[in-house]
């Protein structure tokens, strides 16, 4: 969804820019392109507003699902599913609470949560069961350390599966701001430290 967002707002600039140019310019070429500069600037605000309404309406029903599965911190995107075997892509949910957590606390959400998806994916109609997830180092090794504990077989892929994963300084502090407040300053990582980890659930 991030992906999408993306290239949403890109698009959304660059018909802003198109009907600014438009609109600047139809004084010396004539009044359709005043048309044209209003029909872009009303396509570009709906494109945006449809987006989001569009974008939050998926993430509600994630959560949705997410919440019957009992998981606090985490959702679950099904794809590339066979006969005998199904992958899932982890995401964080954005914090909806008022009361603002802090890094141990979610950090012990995404802990249980691990131990939940275990939970599920034993009871999954599948040989096997996939999770992926692209994070931070953090979350990483706590996922690690889980899947360790739980005599999981797991992997750290080669490149990332989810290019739109890592986040820009500026992204990382909206994120911090969300869901701590002003209160934490913690360290933006580096592109190269983004990883994507690979956990197997085999079935009998």
């Amino acid at each position: 969804m991030r992906v999408w967002q993306k290239r949403e707002y890109r698009l959304f600039n660059g018909m802003m820019a198109i009907a600014v140019i438009c609109f600047l310019t139809h004084y010396y070429v004539g009044m359709f392109l005043l048309c044209l500069a209003a029909t872009l600037y009303v396509g570009a605000v709906v494109l945006v507003f449809f987006g989001v309404a569009k974008r939050q309406a998926i993430k509600k029903e994630y959560y949705r699902e997410a919440k019957q599965m009992g998981l606090e911190r985490t959702f679950v995107i099904p794809y590339n599913e066979s006969d005998d075997e199904i992958w899932f892509e982890i995401h964080l949910i954005e914090p909806g609470e008022k009361r603002r957590s802090t890094p141990v606390r979610v950090l012990r959400q995404y802990t249980r949560d691990l131990q939940r998806l275990y939970n599920f994916a034993k009871t999954y109609p599948k040989k096997r069961v996939v999770f992926v997830g692209t994070t931070h180092p953090a979350l990483t090794i706590a996922a690690m350390k889980e899947a360790k504990r739980l005599g999981l077989a797991y992997e750290v892929a080669p490149i990332i599966h989810d290019q739109s994963a890592p986040m820009t300084k500026r992204e990382w502090r909206g994120v911090l701001r969300k869901m701590y407040g002003d209160e934490q300053n913690i360290r933006a990582p580096a592109k190269g430290e983004w990883r994507t980890l690979i956990v197997r659930v085999e079935n009998p």
